[in-house]
């Protein structure tokens, strides 16, 4: 369980390089634990040579970390954070120094030498979670943040870290205490007419709740496209122009285009944003009857690349008009059993186009969009097009309020079943015990969401997912 009375656990101390590989103006080495303050005392020389035998917490020191012999192995800031204002809410040390893998492997080196030990991925976080700063939910978005790639996706997790999301958590749990509570009074002190009374008002708590709960679990499937992005293969014959479309929509060239057939063989992927999502494209090989085996192969990629994605871009060449290759690859996505959106791409429309052909089962020829892959007309109507299929996808219910993760949407369906187990239970009038146990299966539930209870298992593969350093 984590911290709920208040008291801070100081840890062994662990350490880590918390800034990327690589060559870069700055490095960060970063500290936490019961020796963390001991050791920036053992490592660090003040401006004039003179060690240091006192910190004032949160103030930055100027000076040198040196080696067991007193050499110099970089100059540096080094600030001492006392507990419990630190992130970890244990004392914690942050060196920096300049940037490049040598410069702090040094630094860590010397660190450890003097008993801390290497942290495991996402310790610094977890210990944060175990001491009571974050939540789970917070903790997950932590790690959100740093991999977002879209506005949407860095301004929803943000939120989540802000605490939005855990306020309206913590309002839900606060109304299942409250009916708990209510029910739990009537048990003990049961009185006919008050019975009623309080049935009433329990059955119509219950209601509300379950109703707010579900408008928040209903907001996860947008929450997802905010967090993961959304799919979108571009498919067709072969030389409809499927990889000059997406070189347009990237702005760049990014896939080899000829005249020839059959030049893409397998799938390209690469990402842009629209209307603050990413959206991962994805250029398939040309659909038709191939008779070469590695051309083969990469037909039958394209299907599987268009039954997994989530909107579909069928390219048709608007000077030829729908052909037979077309109308059978139709029939083949029409094999897809999941639900997907199928947005016709109508290109070629610098060149003179063919009478209007569209009669084909499974494609609805009001949502085809004419363009010019090579002039750039219509790339943004068809921009928009995307955008507007993503927002059908849901409607998050305000700032913070937007669920992103599985495990987020599992828990609340539990909430949601034992609520409705309660409902149930009011309708045939059993016992208020069995009413007050489905209570505290919700009840759990959100205490497993927000880390008050938790499964080590859960809690393991979370932190799991954290670089090292964070």
């Amino acid at each position: 369980m984590n911290n709920k009375s208040g008291e801070i656990r100081q840890e062994e101390t662990i350490a880590a390089v918390s800034t990327p590989a690589g060559e870069g103006g700055v490095g960060m080495v970063r500290l936490s634990g019961a020796g963390a303050a001991d050791i920036a005392k053992e490592i660090f020389r003040g401006a004039g040579g003179k060690p240091r035998h006192h910190f004032e917490t949160r103030r930055v020191n100027y000076g040198f970390v040196v080696d067991g012999e007193g050499e110099k192995i970089d100059e540096v800031l080094l600030t001492v954070m006392l507990s419990p204002k630190t992130y970890t809410r244990e004392d914690m040390v942050e060196i920096s120094c300049h940037g490049g893998a040598l410069v702090s492997r040094h630094i860590l080196e010397r660190v450890l030498s003097l008993g801390a030990r290497i942290a495991s991925p996402g310790e610094f976080s977890k210990r944060a979670f175990l001491n009571g700063r974050i939540d789970l939910v917070q903790a997950e978005a932590i790690i959100d943040l740093i991999r977002s790639k879209s506005q949407k996706g860095w301004k929803t997790a943000f939120s989540h870290l802000d605490g939005k999301l855990s306020e309206t958590l913590s309002g839900i749990e606060m109304g299942l205490v409250n009916i708990m509570a209510d029910l739990e009074a009537s048990i003990d002190f049961p009185d006919e007419e008050i019975e009623i009374a309080e049935d009433k008002k329990i059955l119509s708590s219950i209601t509300a709740l379950k109703k707010q709960v579900g408008g928040l679990a209903s907001s996860y499937d947008i929450g997802r496209i905010y967090r993961e992005g959304i799919s979108v293969a571009i498919t067709g014959r072969p030389n409809v122009g499927k990889s000059s479309l997406m070189n347009a929509l990237l702005e760049r060239d990014r896939v080899i285009v000829t005249p020839h057939p059959g030049t893409t063989r397998d799938m390209v992927e690469e990402s842009l944003q629209i209307e603050g999502i990413e959206v991962k494209i994805i250029d398939t090989a040309g659909v038709r009857e191939a008779m070469e085996p590695a051309e083969k192969m990469g037909v039958e990629r394209a299907i599987m690349a268009a039954f997994d994605a989530d909107i579909v871009l069928l390219v048709i060449d608007g000077s030829e008009g729908v052909t037979g290759d077309d109308k059978k690859l139709i029939e083949k996505l029409g094999a897809r059993e999941a639900p997907f959106v199928i947005i016709p791409v109508i290109n070629k429309s610098d060149m003179e186009q063919k009478p209007d052909p569209w009669n084909i089962d499974g494609v609805d020829k009001k949502m085809s969009i004419k363009i010019s892959a090579k002039t750039g007309a219509g790339l943004d109507e068809l921009k928009k097009r995307i955008a507007k299929e993503i927002e059908s996808k849901g409607e998050p219910l305000g700032e913070g309020q937007t669920l992103t993760r599985e495990r987020h949407i599992e828990q609340l369906k539990i909430v949601i079943a034992s609520l409705e187990r309660a409902l149930k239970a009011m309708d045939e009038g059993l016992s208020r015990e069995f009413i007050a146990c489905d209570l505290a299966d919700a009840k759990e539930a959100m205490e497993q969401l927000t880390g008050k209870a938790f499964d080590e298992q859960v809690l393991s593969k979370i932190f799991d997912e954290f670089c090292i350093g964070k």
